[in-house]
């Protein structure tokens, strides 16, 4: 790995493929396909510390990847030979139980990343499954370079273990809590308001967010009657509106209220 001051390496990268215009992608690249910045106004929380020669060079060690929407990026149990940070889109972090049910551990939005098991200095396998629910794109470091770019710019330790305690920690202690203390409509009302912060789009009338019975029944773990009666109730007292895969949230305040 050789990244001169203030300027772009050259190394020799795969391209991928080609790039699909359809797709929302606002990721700076090179003809060649090399990274040459991230969308505006992202801001990942891993690269934060980084000079602009820094960022830089850890932008141009990265591969850039697209993918359609329902894309499983990583399989539970696989090598964990990548490292991935989201640049556009949102995806879930999943695992699959022995009698074959879907458990969501983690959502995701642009600027996370995923797949950090790749850092460790022993060779380790993906504990989760990743899908992404919209189309996006992703950085893609291989084991070996992000292992090096770690060991050049310590801040790059340093936020990924602040990511670790403060952002899956947290999210799995808040999970585990919800599920010990909570009936099932108030794991529902609990799931839409993380929901509602991480991926949700405030607008005129509320936050809406683009997630399906299905994927609260998932989050929750309760059965999708459980969803749709909860649903149901809050539309009748006004707190949200439901639509085909979305959800607007009018009264977020008044949701864990009526749970």
């Amino acid at each position: 790995m050789s990244c001169g001051p203030g300027s772009l390496p050259v190394v020799a990268l795969v391209e991928s493929a080609p790039r699909d215009r359809t797709m929302n992608c606002r990721c700076l690249l090179s003809p060649v396909k090399q990274v040459l910045g991230l969308p505006s106004p992202l801001r990942p929380r891993f690269l934060s510390g980084l000079s602009e020669a820094e960022l830089n060079c850890v932008l141009s060690l990265a591969k850039h990847r697209q993918f359609r929407a329902s894309s499983v990026i990583i399989n539970q149990e696989d090598p964990a030979e990548r490292l991935f940070l989201l640049t556009s889109g949102h995806g879930r972090q999943f695992v699959i139980t022995s009698e074959g049910h879907k458990v969501v551990l983690q959502w995701l939005t642009a600027g996370q990343i995923f797949g950090g098991a790749a850092i460790l200095s022993t060779p380790f396998r993906y504990l989760a499954n990743m899908e992404l629910v919209s189309e996006g794109c992703a950085l893609v470091w291989e084991r070996k370079t992000i292992r090096e770019l770690l060991s050049r710019y310590p801040a790059l330790w340093d936020n990924a273990l602040s990511i670790a305690v403060t952002e899956n920690i947290a999210w799995a202690t808040a999970a585990h809590i919800s599920l010990t203390s909570d009936n099932a409509p108030g794991r529902v009302a609990h799931l839409l308001v993380s929901l509602a912060s991480a991926i949700g789009k405030t607008t005129r009338n509320g936050v809406e967010m683009k997630v399906s019975n299905e994927d609260l029944a998932e989050g929750a773990n309760v059965s999708p009657f459980t969803v749709s009666r909860s649903l149901s109730a809050w539309r009748r007292a006004g707190i949200l509106t439901k639509r085909r895969g979305k959800i607007l949230l009018r009264r977020p305040e008044l949701l864990l209220a009526n749970a």
